[in-house]
């Protein structure tokens, strides 16, 4: 014997190997597959879109609340921002003036 054929025997028990761990993880596949069409035709009739509609509303409302909470701080720190900036510029401006004479 050769090692041509147990070449030609191994490359066979390989494929006869990945043929059937292929068809196991398919056939877990489609029924992972199947169930979860299942599961979701089930969600569809039990109310999934009114819990849908709900959530949503209720992401609506919390956005529009927190905007209205947190508007009127980020206004305020963007007018301190501008005032500590405006007197930086101020204050550096007249500093360089003084060594200038």
């Amino acid at each position: 014997m050769s090692l041509n054929l147990w070449r030609d025997i191994s490359v066979i028990l390989l494929v006869i190997e990945f043929l059937i761990i292929g068809l196991v993880y398919g056939a877990i596949f489609y029924f992972i597959w199947k169930g979860l069409r299942l599961a979701t035709r089930w969600l569809r009739g039990t109310g999934l879109p009114q819990g849908q509609r709900y959530s949503r509303r209720a992401n609506q409302v919390s956005l529009q609340y927190s905007q209205k909470i947190v508007r009127p701080v980020v206004n305020l720190e963007g007018k301190l921002y501008q005032v500590s900036r405006t007197l930086d510029a101020v204050a550096t401006t007249s500093k360089q003036r003084s060594r200038r004479y």
